[in-house]
């Protein structure tokens, strides 16, 4: 692309109106762009907390990558519904090395949108919801709000979520 330099006879054929009417170097008006003779006093204080909120997004954004939980959980299990209730099963699993935890794990039973059929606390089959490091226990529970019309045609599936955790 060419420069607009005033005189330049190729410069008066681009900014000629369409009318053709000739433009002379006189009528074009050239400003230049002036830089205030004082600073912004704020502009310092702006970009630094702009930059402190890029290195802390950064640093949050890789702990939460490198940081895995405590407690995972199984797929949900699902056992033979035999004329009653759904009963479903999870395995939690305590991935720390040290810390000894008490859980509380929540089933339910979502449909195709998400929203939630039925949901009961999951009891751990034997002994009690603690876990010790590296151990790991069977959770189950009764969905009794759930109907067998609801489990024929509704259902999409069912999710397991650790809603309580603190160490023992």
């Amino acid at each position: 692309m060419r420069s607009l330099v005033p005189g330049d006879v190729a410069n008066r054929k681009l900014l000629a109106p369409l009318e053709g009417a000739p433009v002379s170097a006189d009528s074009i008006e050239m400003t230049i762009a002036t830089v205030p003779a004082e600073r912004d006093r704020w502009a310092p204080l702006f970009w630094a907390v702009i930059v402190i909120g890029i290195v802390a997004g950064f640093a949050l954004g890789v702990r939460e990558i490198i940081e895995q939980p405590p407690v995972t959980l199984s797929d949900v299990r699902v056992g033979d519904a035999t004329g009653g209730p759904p009963r479903v099963q999870v395995l939690a699993e305590n991935e720390s090395s040290t810390t000894t935890y008490c859980i509380e794990v929540t089933i339910s039973a979502v449909d195709r949108d998400g929203l939630t059929l039925a949901e009961a606390v999951a009891v751990p089959t034997r002994g009690e919801a603690t876990l010790g490091p590296g151990q790991s226990t069977n959770l189950a529970a009764e969905l009794t709000d759930l109907t067998q019309q609801q489990v024929d045609e509704e259902l999409d599936e069912y999710l397991a979520f650790v809603t309580s955790r603190r160490a023992c």
